[in-house]
Formats: C-alpha cells, structure tokens, sequence
C-alpha cells in the first residue's frame, strides 16, 4: 500500500511538472525576449551619432525615454548606469512630457497604439531616435521598429526620417536592417 501511495505521489508531481513546462519555457522565453530587444535598443544607441549641438557638456548623459507600458520598458531600466560612447546612460519610464532635448532615445510602448502618431508628429525633426515594437511603426515616420520574423527579433529603419532628426547611424546597423526611406535599400 506504502508503495502504491508513493508510486501516485510521483507520478502526480511529474503531471503537474509537466503541465506548467510549457508555461514556465513561454514566460522565460518572453522575458528573455524582452530583454535581447532592451539590448538591441542599447545597441541603436551605440551605433547611432547625435548632433554635437544637443549636449549640455562632455559628461552629458545620454536619456533614454519611454512612454506607455510593457514589459520592455521594465527591461529598459536595466540600462541604467552603462555608459554609451563615454556617456552615462539615465533612465526616465512613463515620460509625462517630451520636452525636446530631454530625450535621445524613445521608447514607445505597445500601450501607445492608438497615440503614437501624436508623439511622432510632436518630436518631428527633433534629434531623438523613436522606437517601438508597434506594427507599421516605421512606415508611420517613426526610426526604427523592431519585429518578429521566424523566431528571431529583426527591425526596420526609416533612414529618411532619421536624417530628418539630424541623426547619424552606423553603415554597420543599417546592413542588418530592413531600411525604408532610402530608394538603394528598399
């Protein structure tokens, strides 16, 4: 009898363990999904040349913003206190106000949906690199919009309206991208 208690003990726990597998491999593979796109949005950073204009000194921080909420922007506040071409990086989630010059970098959370062409309009021209996961985000004159393709994290960049910001990015990250607003690379 001790036996057969035993033997349905085990077995129960492995039918629970397995039934929460796949929800515990989906949770970390959506974290760590986060997180590869918080590296990536650091490395637009990196590769990314402001004007010289819009720092209040040598040791001015580099800010990266976020409006909305998702789980990216948690991630984000992992960046908090790297440095980017000699720059501290500063944090500031759920920017109220976009004051130009306050931010470098913007993110814009999927909760923006229905909102993001306001903040895109009002930062138009403005030396601040927009980037969001949103569909079509790109294409709507935001810089860049990372996806999804065949299980890996891919992004778009709108080269026209960086240029139009005053921005300089790399050769090296346009090469992986899919650019739009440039008639060489569409």
């Amino acid at each position: 009898m001790r036996q057969v208690t035993t033997r349905l003990l085990i077995c129960a726990a492995l039918c629970l363990l397995t039934s929460a597998l796949p929800g515990a491999i989906a949770q970390d593979s959506k974290e760590e999904g986060s997180l590869l796109k918080a590296a990536f949005i650091y490395n637009f950073a990196k590769f990314t040349r402001w004007p010289d204009s819009i720092w209040r000194g040598k040791n001015a921080p580099l800010t990266f913003c976020s409006v909305g909420d998702d789980k990216l922007v948690d991630e984000l506040e992992r960046l908090s206190g790297k440095t980017i071409k000699g720059r501290p990086v500063t944090i500031r989630p759920h920017a109220d106000s976009l004051i130009p010059g306050s931010c470098q970098v913007l993110y814009i959370a999927a909760s923006m949906q229905g909102h993001y062409d306001e903040i895109i309009e009002s930062l138009r021209g403005e030396p601040v690199l927009t980037v969001s996961e949103l569909p079509q985000f790109a294409h709507s004159g935001g810089i860049v919009e990372l996806y999804r393709k065949d299980g890996r994290v891919r992004f778009i960049i709108n080269l026209r309206v960086a240029r139009e910001a005053g921005l300089e990015l790399s050769s090296r990250l346009l090469n992986l991208a899919r650019v739009v607003g440039h008639e060489d690379k569409q």
